[in-house]
């Protein structure tokens, strides 16, 4: 074989396998469910509350408060384009923020609280469909919600799994006040589906807490200048070298949170600011727990 002719087969292999790769990245940038996400939280209109009407959204999300759809049904109706993109998103398995912790402190969450004000109107809009007698697409508004819920703390931190522990409450808490009976089989089963791969406790706590805990060293470092050249920075080390594995072995054993409580509290002052609350992190985890397991039983054959 030529030259010429060895140099022309390995340009076309070039130009081919170059091809395959591009259409392959492709493929898995539109399979990232966080795009669509993005799209819908871009298409989201009039969302925005203060801090009363998010604390009367709040109760009546959770079953403390009547659901008023004279309020909210043209909310929904105007947002409805953004809710089915996020359903489309949330029928892809994979879900991909994006997010660089490098950043530290200020690695951007925005996707969390505007995720947030997404996964409200969702169950907003599950409630108007229970309310004007169509169960089907309710439930399937609540599935793809939940499946939207988990994601918003996928790769996140605690910050993430606060938003996402209230999102799936929120849903959880109206599939309770869906008309089982009026389900079909098929569609009871979709959404015990969608509850069977949230696991047991909704979220993945562990791997969330150890990634919190990697951004109060860089805070505590240098957010605040008082530790530069004092010795702290060694101090704040050696703490957070116990602390971190205590705060995800409480998540095993409850039993151990004292241990826990004391070594954040012989912890620099810096640090312990900034350490999240364990008590609240059980409680949350507790609650969801619950939650989740009532439903099952709720929407067993």
């Amino acid at each position: 074989m030529s030259a010429l002719r060895m140099t022309q087969l390995a340009v076309l292999f070039l130009a081919v396998t170059a091809g395959a790769a591009s259409a392959q990245q492709k493929t898995k940038l539109g399979d990232n469910a966080a795009l669509r996400y993005w799209a819908a939280i871009a298409q989201m209109q009039d969302s925005t509350l203060s801090d009363e009407q998010a604390k009367e959204l709040n109760l009546m999300l959770m079953g403390n408060a009547p659901y008023d759809d004279a309020k909210y049904k043209d909310l929904v109706e105007k947002n409805r384009p953004a809710l089915e993109t996020m359903a489309r998103g949330a029928a892809l398995q994979n879900c991909d923020w994006g997010l660089d912790y490098k950043l530290g402190p200020d690695t951007p969450v925005d996707f969390a609280r505007k995720g947030l004000a997404l996964g409200r109107l969702n169950v907003l809009y599950a409630k108007h469909l229970i309310l004007t007698g169509d169960e089907k697409d309710a439930a399937r508004t609540l599935g793809s919600g939940l499946r939207f819920s988990h994601d918003i703390a996928n790769g996140g931190t605690l910050f993430a799994s606060a938003v996402s522990t209230h999102l799936l409450m929120f849903h959880l808490t109206t599939i309770a006040t869906l008309h089982v009976e009026a389900l079909s089989p098929a569609q009871r089963s979709a959404l015990r589906q969608v509850i069977a791969q949230l696991g047991p406790e909704g979220l993945d706590w562990r791997s969330n807490v150890k990634r919190e805990l990697e951004i109060p060293h860089e805070l505590a470092l240098h957010a605040n200048a008082a530790l530069a050249g004092n010795g702290l920075d060694a101090q704040v080390q050696q703490a957070l070298a116990r602390i971190v594995p205590a705060y995800v072995g409480v998540l095993d054993q409850p039993s151990t949170l004292p241990t826990l409580q004391k070594l954040i509290a012989s912890a620099p002052t810096a640090l312990q600011q900034i350490i999240p609350n364990p008590e609240r992190v059980l409680e949350g985890r507790r609650e969801l727990t619950k939650k989740i397991q009532q439903t099952r039983l709720l929407l067993q054959e």
